[in-house]
């Protein structure tokens, strides 16, 4: 579970830095400036989402035989430290930048 998740990760990390670089350095590529500005919603949404399976995919690291056997880094300490990353990041999405 915990590699195929952290395959998906590194996936979508590496989509979402392209995405946004061709939105910024090369617009023409996605039909203009004024597309590429109406990606901007979509990349901003996905990177949350990204970030959220980051967090899933250190939680099951937990569960992994080396880190039972060697590591003992606690499932409920990656879950404290995602909620408080999560309570510094959440106030400061811009609603209005998301079209909402």
């Amino acid at each position: 579970m915990h590699g195929r998740l952290g395959l998906s990760v590194y996936i979508l990390f590496i989509l979402q830095a392209l995405i946004g670089a061709v939105a910024f350095y090369t617009p023409g590529l996605l039909g203009g400036v004024q597309r590429a500005k109406a990606t901007y919603k979509y990349h901003r949404i996905s990177g949350y989402a990204v970030v959220v399976l980051s967090f899933a995919a250190v939680a099951t690291a937990t569960q992994t035989p080396f880190n039972v056997n060697v590591l003992h880094i606690r499932l409920w300490a990656v879950i404290v430290c995602a909620v408080i990353l999560l309570m510094g990041v959440l106030p400061r999405i811009k609603k209005q930048k998301l079209g909402l």
